[in-house]
């Protein structure tokens, strides 16, 4: 096919990342194995919903993710939503880096890296094509380039997934250090320059403390973190992509040496 012809394919129909599709196919096969447990059978889960086993069958196949259904389920079961979130969460795989050399070619080109960052983040094709100023062939072309990085795999009718596990652990001090540096530092100078908006919480201060309460403090800010994570899984699986916005979380905590103020850079 040439490249005209799959570039018109993207202007046909904008596909969704598969990474949603893949959190329901998770979470039903947790539910089925949380109603196996609990010793149900489709049938029985039937007569218990007063539907037939047949429309019970379909809304496992079609993995309709609908909350109304999900919490009459977990009822019956005996199951809480809070703790098939939770099974969700451990159900996914641990953060894991790419290879070093995938991070090089990121690093040396800092409009694939932010095309990456917002499809990994689960924007549409559309919104990321805007957002970069890409042409539909530009944008196609950093498709190819995630492809043959061997990050994403394009499938047929514009459709692509990503093949290697998600979420992805960034190195810090690696090759992209600079980038992430960056991306961090323009988001709080845009932070604090809308700190009066009501969407925006920004908070500084500096205090001499015991080593004891820092660590106590730095775990508080950690569940923060997990409460984190469990509201947007929670969020991603229940609610349609129409509703949710894409939200940053900083925090860091730490010594404070005075020369980090006094260096200009």
């Amino acid at each position: 096919m040439t490249l005209s012809k799959k570039v018109n394919l993207i202007d046909q129909q904008e596909a969704p990342v598969d990474e949603g599709d893949q959190q329901r196919e998770n979470l039903f096969l947790l539910l089925k194995r949380a109603i196996k447990a609990r010793g149900y059978t489709y049938s029985k889960l039937a007569q218990a919903m007063n539907m037939s086993e047949l429309s019970i069958k379909r809304l496992f196949k079609e993995k309709d993710c609908k909350m109304s259904r999900l919490l009459e389920i977990c009822r019956i079961i005996g199951l809480s939503i809070d703790e098939l979130v939770n099974m969700q969460q451990r159900f996914k795989d641990t953060p894991e880096h790419l290879s070093e050399e995938v991070e090089v070619a990121l690093a040396a080109d800092k409009h694939l890296f932010l095309f990456f960052i917002l499809l990994v983040s689960k924007i549409d094709l559309a919104s990321a094509q805007e957002s970069l100023g890409f042409s539909r062939t530009e944008m196609y072309l950093q498709l190819r380039k995630l492809e043959n990085l061997e990050l994403i795999r394009l499938l047929g009718d514009d459709k692509y997934r990503f093949i290697v596990s998600l979420p992805i652990r960034w190195r810090i001090n690696g090759a992209l250090s600079k980038r992430i540096k960056t991306i961090n530092q323009s988001y709080i100078a845009h932070c604090l320059d809308n700190e009066d908006h009501p969407d925006y919480v920004f908070s500084t201060s500096s205090r001499l403390m015991t080593e004891n309460s820092t660590q106590q403090i730095q775990k508080s800010l950690n569940k923060v973190r997990e409460e984190y994570d469990y509201l947007s899984t929670q969020d991603q699986m229940f609610y349609p992509r129409g509703e949710l916005q894409l939200t940053k979380l900083v925090f860091a905590m730490g010594p404070f040496p005075i020369d980090v103020i006094l260096t200009d850079k």
